[in-house]
């Protein structure tokens, strides 16, 4: 048997960094908690093949509403036997998941570097990326024989590949499912900030969270620890969507609160420390421009040294009502972070829906006008407002979303053990899991509203059957709502 895979320790992230609240730093200690459980798994996961008996989840079939298992009994484990039922495939931590028009489920074995995939048909599951063991090995060769570093979303691109967001690589990959190539398409593998303006390939990513894909074919980009949302367009060409990377902690930005590549200075606080037109000695020290490395200046004006580039950034919330270009969100930036800010689009492509993660809020974005707002969240970490209506609802580190047939927004509220739902009039209710419990598992073959999910950290909408997937991450497991 293999020896079990050993990986760098990774540092831990002060929370002095993070400009909250008391309140949130607790918040922020519980999630640090499961980030870095989730890193701890990687040192502790062999390949293991299933027990003998593993019993057959209960059936939904007919049941509306009604939850089961549809892959994982479990098990933190690497799996040695392809092929094996859905049910009695090992995984560890499922992070992501995305359905095709086929109805196979695709889906990120977050743990064991992995894309797997079970099959409509025959149930069975089996790798299409990934050895198990981590790196970034492979472009231009076979996806099974690549080497992977915790990917994190998927989505299908027009040509029916499959776009993949290789997060602790800070690229983005494409599988060609026809022929099994795997192929960087975006970034560098350095985590910083650049290329703006120029091919995707050399741009430099710093943990790409998360992917989708409009009607035009241009790809977005959760660029999670730059605090951007990036595109790609139909020429291979990057720019900056969302974000400006230093920003305000909290409130509308504007004004002095608002910081581009010639504008003012302020710390993470929003308050201004110094006006950059007479450059004047400031305590907080910022990136330059978009090459990303931080200027030192005396109250002179006269640059003396410039530094490595900015490894801290503010979180921000801001600009609802406004232009998408002027907003900010929140999302986690440091190495023992763990991914946020997934991404969907409406069945017309209008809308661009977004998990501001840290801020609490689900923010949705008109790609016609380019306009913000917040659709679902108060801005609070808690559970609350259930049947209420939306805006006016606690959120607790909301990091997946998908939108069902009539328009519904579905929410993976993670923190909150469970998912919610947001219908078109904006009322917010729970669609699966006990919200606000501490987690578990159970429920299996009954009600979705009675289970308990822990850390559910993705969902996918079936476009053809209606049923609703979920990634039970800390439970190991995939389950399904019936419509």
């Amino acid at each position: 048997m293999p020896r079990p895979r050993k990986l760098p320790t990774r540092a831990r992230t002060s929370l002095t960094r993070w400009p909250v609240a008391p309140e949130g730093v607790r918040i922020m200690r519980k999630i640090l908690v499961v980030a870095c459980s989730l890193v701890a798994a990687c040192e502790t996961v062999v390949p293991v093949s299933p027990p003998a008996a593993i019993p057959q989840p209960p059936s939904c079939a007919g049941k509306s509403g009604c939850i089961t298992t549809v892959i994982g009994y479990g098990a933190n484990e690497l799996p040695v036997e392809m092929g094996a039922l859905g049910y009695k495939t090992p995984m560890s931590h499922p992070l992501d998941l995305t359905v095709a028009t086929n109805g196979d489920v695709y889906f990120v074995d977050w743990n064991n570097h992995m894309i797997r995939v079970l099959d409509a048909k025959t149930q069975t599951t089996r790798t299409i990326a990934g050895t198990g063991e981590i790196g970034d090995l492979g472009s231009g060769g076979a996806a099974v024989k690549a080497r992977l570093n915790h990917p994190t979303d998927m989505h299908f691109a027009a040509d029916g590949s499959l776009l993949l967001a290789s997060w602790h690589n800070s690229k983005i990959k494409k599988i060609d499912l026809v022929t099994g190539v795997i192929t960087d398409v975006c970034g560098t593998g350095a985590r910083s900030f650049g290329g703006d303006g120029g091919p995707a390939i050399k741009a430099v990513l710093d943990l790409p969270s998360a992917l989708v894909i409009d009607a035009k074919g241009t790809l977005y980009i959760a660029d999670q620890a730059n605090m951007r949302i990036r595109t790609v367009d139909t020429a291979d060409k990057i720019t900056t969507y969302l974000g400006d990377r230093w920003v305000t902690d909290t409130g509308k930005k504007d004004g002095v609160a608002k910081i581009d590549d010639k504008s003012r200075f302020v710390d993470c606080k929003g308050t201004p420390t110094a006006d950059a037109d007479k450059f004047q000695l400031v305590p907080t020290v910022l990136a330059d421009g978009t090459s990303g490395f931080k200027r030192f200046v005396n109250p002179a004006g006269a640059e003396v040294a410039m530094a490595i580039p900015l490894v801290n950034k503010c979180p921000s919330f801001g600009g609802d009502g406004g232009a998408v270009a002027q907003a900010g969100v929140a999302w986690q930036a440091s190495q023992s972070a763990i991914p946020n800010g997934k991404m969907a689009i409406d069945k017309d492509n209008d809308l661009l829906y977004l998990a501001d993660s840290m801020n609490h809020r689900i923010r949705k974005i008109d790609l016609k006008t380019g306009i913000i707002s917040t659709v679902a969240g108060n801005g609070t970490a808690a559970y609350a407002g259930d049947g209420g209506p939306a805006l006016a609802a606690s959120l607790n580190a909301p990091l997946d979303l998908d939108l069902l047939a009539d328009g519904s927004l579905i929410i993976a509220d993670t923190f909150n053990h469970c998912i919610r739902k947001v219908d078109p009039l904006g009322k917010i209710t729970t669609f699966a899991g006990t919200c606000g419990s501490k987690g578990g598992f159970e429920g299996d073959g009954a009600l979705a509203t009675a289970a308990k999910l822990k850390h559910p950290y993705g969902i996918a909408v079936d476009r053809k059957s209606g049923r609703v997937f979920i990634a039970d991450t800390r439970n190991h497991r995939i389950r399904a709502v019936e419509p």
